[in-house]
């Protein structure tokens, strides 16, 4: 009952979100359904319309010390270009998902899905030019099919690159980030900016549509296919390398904070496990790799053949 009434509260949380004039759900019309390499039948509406949700493309930046609006244990996703780093608080990317930013000239969109809890940095720079990415309203595997602009080719964001339109089968480059908490982002940059909270949207960033979704074992949206050999929203750390793809289960490894190393392909790698879920993974030198956190439902949907890390 208790789950049910959890369940029952996110929905209801997130239908009231994007009550919006117009459609509910985005058309599949709105969109660039040639040259498909899914099956568009598995596309469903989220619920809001194609930009119910609204990407930030003109992103306001503030400095550490003005960033009066983050607590301690905010979660923000940290982006490292160069000496440039700046924080994308998690509160804020609930509700737009997508912000188009640059760092340092290179150009690049910050992604969020918070039904996958899978937050992606890609460089949108593609063989094409520079797009910008809008929020479709369509969810593929429940996570979020984000559409460019120029043609309205739609890109779920676990698949990294375009599954439809006049991009299909180009994948974008996904670019080392991190998800940790704002007080830890900050000792490790203390000069980074801040996406600001005043983004020209009247939103309540001090809440989040999703607490009851995250608090309950029970997904959103069902899937067709599942794969049991994790608990479906168990959080996991995803990699992919030399076309192998492995997941480490973060909550199972261990309940304190550890650091070691593995090998996938033969390439060594070392995977750090911290508080509060953080967990990414470095080459031998310590620069930190391209990896993806998500719910296990995610990475397995997207990643048919991963391996599992088990501390055996």
């Amino acid at each position: 009952m208790v789950k049910f009434k959890n369940i029952l509260a996110g929905l209801l949380s997130i239908f009231l979100l994007f009550i919006i004039p117009g459609p509910v759900f985005s058309a599949l019309e709105d969109f660039d359904l040639s040259e498909a390499i899914i099956d568009i039948s598995t596309l469903r509406g989220g619920g809001p319309a194609k930009d119910g949700i609204p990407a930030i493309s003109k992103p306001k930046f503030v400095s550490a010390k003005e960033a009066l609006f983050l607590k301690d244990k905010d979660m923000v996703i940290g982006v490292l270009i160069g000496k440039e780093a700046k924080a994308y608080p998690i509160n804020i990317l609930n509700w737009h998902e997508i912000v188009n930013d640059s760092i340092l000239n290179k150009e690049i969109s910050v992604t969020w899905c918070p039904l996958t809890r899978s937050g992606i940095v890609f460089n949108r720079r593609t063989k094409k030019g520079v797009v910008d990415f809008g929020v479709s309203g369509l969810l593929y595997n429940s996570n979020l099919v984000m559409y460019d602009r120029p043609s309205d080719s739609l890109w779920p964001q676990l698949s990294l690159g375009a599954v439809t339109g006049a991009f299909v089968n180009q994948k974008l480059t996904i670019l080392p980030s991190l998800i940790t908490t704002w007080t830890d982002w900050r000792k490790r940059h203390p000069h980074t900016l801040v996406l600001s909270d005043e983004t020209g949207f009247s939103r309540d960033y001090k809440r989040d549509p999703y607490s009851a979704y995250h608090a309950s074992q029970e997904m959103m949206f069902s899937l067709s296919d599942i794969d049991r050999r994790l608990p479906a929203k168990s959080l996991v750390l995803g990699i992919k390398i030399q076309g192998i793809a492995k997941a480490y289960p973060i909550s199972s490894i261990t309940e304190k904070p550890v650091s070691f190393y593995d090998s996938i392909g033969d390439k060594r790698i070392k995977v750090h496990i911290g508080f509060n879920n953080t967990a990414y993974v470095t080459d031998t030198r310590g620069n930190i790799l391209p990896a993806i956190r998500a719910y296990w439902f995610a990475w397995s949907s997207f990643n048919k053949d991963t391996l599992i890390f088990t501390s055996e």
